[in-house]
């Protein structure tokens, strides 16, 4: 999935007809994140480690988009989906939606995806989601600045759309970031 969203959002970069890009989950989630079991599991930690990189790759690319990006958040974002949702430009989240790092609770540090949650979050609130694996409600999320706006699930796809061609039509500042995350190895 990493790899996939990586290749849309290069085509969609370079596209001049794409003026600003929503990304949005399918089913229940907006993402879960990696599957946790694999990382238990004893998968070799040269696939673990390369998967990371991967993902640290799209964050990257998101960091330095130059079109908006909004999340429309349709549900849970958990793991590397709350990196993600904290790596868009801009987000709008349902009511029932979570935010979080559970996999904490497992032993897995989400290293790769904490510079975007640092960015996003105060500090002090990002090592607490951290440490803890506490699961953040979208109304929290809202009030730390991690979204712009929290909609019940029917207003979703039109308040997203609604921000993104508001960003799109803005004169303001190049949207890529000047400051570069820094993605661990």
């Amino acid at each position: 999935m990493v790899r996939a969203l990586h290749l849309a959002l290069a085509r969609a970069r370079d596209d001049p007809k794409t003026k600003a890009v929503i990304l949005s989950g399918t089913g229940d989630s907006f993402s879960a994140g990696a599957d946790l079991k694999g990382f238990v599991s004893g998968r070799p930690p040269l696939d673990q480690a390369l998967e990371r990189r991967e993902l640290g790759g799209l964050l990257l690319l998101i960091d330095a988009y130059p079109k908006p990006l909004v999340a429309a958040i349709n549900g849970d974002a958990l793991g590397a989906g709350l990196g993600l949702a904290a790596a868009c430009h801009l987000a709008v989240a349902v009511e029932p939606a979570r935010f979080g790092l559970p996999g904490v609770r497992l032993g897995i540090m989400p290293m790769t995806v904490m510079p975007a949650v640092f960015r996003s979050l105060p500090r002090k609130l990002g090592l607490e989601l951290m440490l803890t694996g506490r699961l953040m409600s979208s109304a929290e999320a809202a009030g730390q600045g991690l979204v712009n706006r929290v909609v019940r699930a029917a207003e979703l796809e039109p308040a997203a759309a609604a921000l993104a061609r508001s960003a799109s039509n803005s004169p303001g500042l190049p949207i890529g970031s000047n400051n570069p995350l820094t993605i661990p190895e």
